[in-house]
């Protein structure tokens, strides 16, 4: 058996990947509420990290009333992605 790595690299990527994901969307949510718009260049950037994880849901599931519901589906498809690779890496990746 293989000496388990120093670092465990795979387990690091997959668990700062999706967070820092899920923070994006968290930060575009906050910014949605307040009426920060796309002038600003945080919130373009925002946009574009979020956009490919937000638009596909939004196709499927309509707003209710004003609240857009896609961000939390999103998050929790994330997350549950996020458990289902964790469970998959071998111990110390």
């Amino acid at each position: 058996m293989p000496s388990p790595l120093p670092i465990p690299i795979l387990h690091l990527i997959v668990v700062y990947g999706i967070g820092i994901i899920l923070f994006a969307i968290f930060a575009r949510v906050i910014a949605s509420w307040f009426r920060i718009d796309e002038r600003f260049a945080i919130v373009r950037f925002l946009a574009y990290l979020t956009d490919p994880f937000l638009l596909p849901i939004r196709r499927f599931v309509p707003p209710v009333g004003f609240l857009d519901m896609s961000w939390i589906i999103a998050t929790f498809m994330l997350q549950t992605v996020q458990i289902l690779l964790l469970q998959s890496l071998p111990n110390s990746w």
